[in-house]
């Protein structure tokens, strides 16, 4: 897949992540909701973050900065199977409530469902995690079905999670 090195989200950007972002991924990923809602090792180290960033390659994972290049978040998509993705996200603890999540969502999902094609995205989040839920509802994904059992958590136990698609550019 030919990913684009920039996608425009309003205010910010999407771009690719660089070794130099590696600090604040780090520094992000010590916010407990990042570390209760995604599957980042925990504890999570600066090593972490420095595989973090050389792992992206060429998927579409993407850091959400300004044009100052702070980063504010990582917007990405892992492929399910054929025209079917999933969207994977985390926001930054410092730029939360600012609107950063919902433009880099859009303009993840317009870049989705336009360039690379695919036909389907989809949104899996934890019962629980009401935010994530609000989030990709503001982005234009609907709620299809809970998959029971679906996440498996830290302690072994497994959690219900909310299946939430989108099949047309928002």
């Amino acid at each position: 897949m030919d990913v684009a090195v920039e996608i425009p989200a309003g205010a910010y950007r999407l771009r690719r992540w660089r070794s130099v972002d590696a600090g604040q991924v780090f520094r992000a990923c010590q916010g407990p909701e990042i570390q209760r809602w995604t599957t980042v090792p925990v504890p999570y180290t600066e090593a972490d973050a420095e595989g973090f960033v050389a792992g992206a390659g060429d998927e579409p994972l993407f850091a959400v900065t300004e044009r100052g290049d702070d980063v504010l978040g990582s917007f990405g998509l892992v492929v399910v199977e054929g025209e079917r993705a999933e969207v994977g996200c985390w926001v930054a603890p410092w730029a939360r409530g600012i609107g950063v999540g919902e433009a880099a969502g859009r303009a993840l999902a317009r870049w989705a469902l336009g360039e690379p094609g695919f036909r389907r995205l989809e949104w899996i989040a934890d019962v629980g995690n009401e935010a994530s839920l609000r989030l990709a509802a503001r982005i234009g994904f609907a709620p299809e079905r809970t998959l029971p059992g679906h996440l498996e958590n830290r302690d072994g136990t497994r959690s219900d999670a909310v299946l939430a698609v989108l099949d047309e550019t928002p």
